[in-house]
C-alpha cells in the first residue's frame, strides 16, 4: 500500500509549535531594549575610606553637590538670556564659587578626604568647561543646561576617575542615567509616602559585588523654578515634550544618591 506524503499537518500541535520557534532567528523571543539583569554600576573602586569616615563623607559629598546645583540655579537667568554671548561663567569661575560655598565641608578634611573633594571639584569644572559653547551661544534662550544635567555629567566623570557614584535617581526619570536601582526605588517610595516633612537621609551599609560600600540617599524636593516642566497640569507636554508630573513645590522629585567604598 503506497504511503501518504508527509505534511506539517500530520505533526502534533505542540511539536509543530516547537519547530516553528526553533526556526525563528536567535533571540527573537527575548525582550529587546530592556536592562540586562544583574551586574553593578561600578567594579573598580579607586577611592575608599574607613567605615568610620565613609558615612559622614558621603553626606558631605551630597551637600557639596547640592551647593553646586544652587550656584548654577543662581546663574540661570544669565545662562538663558539669548542676547548674551559670553556669560562669564567659566569652569574656573564656577569652581572658585563652589569651593568658597563649601568651605565648611572641607575645613576639617583629612588628606584622603581632601583628595576626594579635589577630584569632585575637578569633575564639576570639567563638565562646566565642556559646556561652554552651549552656555555661551547667542540667539537661543533654552540651552538644555540645568543643574540636573550638570550633575548627571559630573557624576559620570567623577565615577570614571574615582569609582564614587553620585547620581540623582528620579521619581519619573528623564534620562536613563537616573534609573533608580532597587534600593533607590524603595527610598523614593519611602519619602513619597512619608510626606514633605520627611527629610531625614537614609543610609545603608551593603556591598556592590564583593566591595563593602556605604549608600547615602537624601530627598531632592521640587523648587518653584522647576514647575514649568514638573508642575501642573499633569500630562501636558512641557517645553521639551516630556509630560508634566503634576507636582507642586516641595514635592519629592528625586534623590541625591552617593555610593562610597569602604576600606575596612
Amino acid at each position: 500500500m503506497p504511503r501518504r506524503p508527509f505534511t506539517m499537518r500530520m505533526l502534533p500541535a505542540a511539536v509543530l509549535g516547537a519547530a516553528m520557534l526553533a526556526a525563528l532567528p536567535a533571540g527573537a523571543t527575548d525582550p529587546v531594549g530592556v536592562a540586562a539583569k544583574g551586574g553593578f554600576p561600578e567594579y573598580l573602586f579607586l577611592e575608599k575610606l574607613p567605615r568610620a569616615e565613609a558615612e559622614v563623607m558621603a553626606k558631605k559629598l551630597a551637600r557639596a553637590v547640592v551647593a553646586a546645583r544652587m550656584i548654577i540655579f543662581a546663574h540661570g537667568a544669565k545662562i538663558t538670556d539669548p542676547k548674551l554671548g559670553d556669560k562669564g561663567f567659566s569652569g574656573a569661575v564656577f569652581e572658585e564659587q563652589w569651593r568658597r560655598s563649601t568651605e565648611d565641608l572641607t575645613i576639617d578634611a583629612n588628606p584622603a578626604q581632601k583628595q576626594i573633594f579635589d577630584k569632585l571639584y575637578w569633575a564639576g569644572r570639567q563638565v562646566m568647561d565642556n559646556n561652554q559653547d552651549r552656555i555661551n551661544v547667542q540667539g537661543v534662550a533654552w540651552k538644555h543646561f540645568l543643574p540636573a544635567k550638570w550633575e548627571r555629567e559630573m557624576g559620570q566623570v567623577l565615577t570614571a576617575r574615582t569609582g564614587i557614584i553620585i547620581k540623582q535617581p528620579g521619581r519619573t526619570y528623564r534620562s536613563p542615567v537616573n534609573v533608580p536601582d532597587a534600593l533607590e526605588r524603595e527610598t523614593l517610595v519611602h519619602f513619597i509616602d512619608a510626606g514633605r516633612d520627611a527629610n531625614q537621609p537614609r543610609v545603608a551599609h551593603t556591598t556592590m559585588g564583593k566591595q563593602p560600600v556605604v549608600r547615602y540617599m537624601e530627598p531632592i524636593r521640587l523648587l518653584p523654578p522647576c514647575l514649568p516642566c514638573h508642575g501642573k497640569p499633569k500630562g501636558e507636554p512641557d517645553m521639551l515634550g516630556f509630560h508634566k508630573d503634576g507636582l507642586e513645590a516641595g514635592d519629592l522629585i528625586g534623590l541625591m544618591s552617593v555610593t562610597l567604598a569602604v576600606s575596612d
